[in-house]
């Protein structure tokens, strides 16, 4: 699987395009591969460790969650697209409300479903303007059309941004993960954040050029305040969750400032950082069931032996891309591409130092 991995890298999305194997209505490149073995690595290890933690209605929500986000990774319709996009985040949504033990599960939502239902019909409206203007429902046909004003781009761009979310998008993100179930907050950090993205590449990629840098600024300079956020954050979840708020824009950066031979960097960044995220989570849930808090203060108590203390040790050392972690290579290979503008290497001074430090 390793050797895969990387073997993958080396292909870029130039010369993966004629070699992408189509069948009608699917499409399976590389930036499709690791977003699904990132789903297929949570499903899996989420199944078998929680198993008997898991009711059989819950176990049902959450490979529906799963399987609808596995076709949305490959599918080549827009429209169809669409209609998986929406599905992987309802089924999570029904478990908040449904399974959530806390008080404010309610509050958190109304808050996802209102950010979720009202980018919805937008989002199949725009998708059925792109499809009518280049003649096709599928994406591999698109272009960057003369006849589609910019501001259509970024209007899509934006619809997409809250689902990431980005700035100012965000606030949802906390709130939901505070108030969900853990395996919820597995998912949601997991894959439904990645999603975004990829709708933003498939569909919008022709936007990241210097028009759009005002707005990568303001992205940057927020992703280090959500870093510096989290150093007061007692709660353990929202910690995690505003520390990824600030590493879901790497890949955003990516886009910037990667070519067609090192895009695939953005999305191998979004594996790592799922499978690290995934693994925090976990182990913050097993610190609740031991200890019934969230407070890092006395979630100290919790960790006792050495296998146990190590294996928290390796999984927030992953957290912040240490050396050796998936993130920390994509991490560099960004970093080198970075050179040609000031405000890039301003951005990874500050966030490298922050990010590193603070888990």
């Amino acid at each position: 699987l390793l050797c895969a991995l990387f073997f993958s890298l080396g292909v870029n999305c130039a010369s993966v395009i004629s070699n992408v194997v189509y069948n009608g209505f699917f499409i399976f490149d590389s930036i499709s591969f690791y977003l699904i073995v990132l789903v297929l690595f949570l499903g899996l290890y989420s199944q078998v460790i929680f198993y008997s933690m898991l009711s059989n209605s819950v176990r049902v929500y959450l490979i529906l969650s799963l399987g609808f986000t596995t076709l949305s990774f490959c599918i080549n319709h827009c429209i169809i697209f669409w209609c998986f996009y929406e599905l992987s985040m309802l089924p999570l949504l029904y478990l908040i409300f449904k399974e959530s033990p806390y008080s404010e599960r309610f509050l958190a939502g109304w808050y996802f479903m209102g950010y979720l239902l009202s980018t919805s019909l937008p989002l199949v409206l725009l998708l059925l303007y792109f499809s009518y203007i280049n003649d096709s429902f599928f994406f591999s046909d698109w272009v960057d059309n003369v006849l589609v004003y910019w501001l259509v781009y970024w209007v899509l761009s934006f619809v997409f941004f809250t689902k990431v979310p980005l700035v100012p998008f965000h606030t949802w993100l906390p709130i939901v993960h505070a108030e969900a179930t853990s395996i919820v907050s597995i998912f949601l950090s997991g894959y439904i954040m990645k999603l975004g993205l990829l709708g933003v590449y498939r569909c919008t990629c022709y936007i990241f050029n210097s028009s759009f840098l005002i707005y990568l600024f303001i992205c940057c300079v927020l992703c280090v305040s959500f870093i510096i956020t989290s150093c007061g954050e007692l709660d353990g979840k929202r910690w995690l969750a505003f520390l990824s708020l600030s590493h879901i824009v790497i890949p955003f950066v990516g886009f910037f400032i990667s070519d067609w031979s090192t895009i695939n960097f953005s999305f191998f960044y979004c594996l790592g950082h799922g499978l690290s995220a995934g693994i925090v989570f976990c182990l913050l849930w097993c610190f609740y069931d031991i200890s019934n808090t969230r407070n890092w203060v006395l979630l100290k108590s919790s960790i006792n032996g050495f296998l146990f203390m190590t294996i928290v040790i390796i999984s927030l050392l992953s957290l912040c891309s240490f050396p050796t972690t998936i993130q920390f290579f994509c991490e560099v290979c960004l970093v080198s591409s970075s050179f040609n503008l000031f405000m890039y290497i301003f951005f990874w001074l500050f966030y490298l130092f922050f990010g590193g430090l603070v888990p």
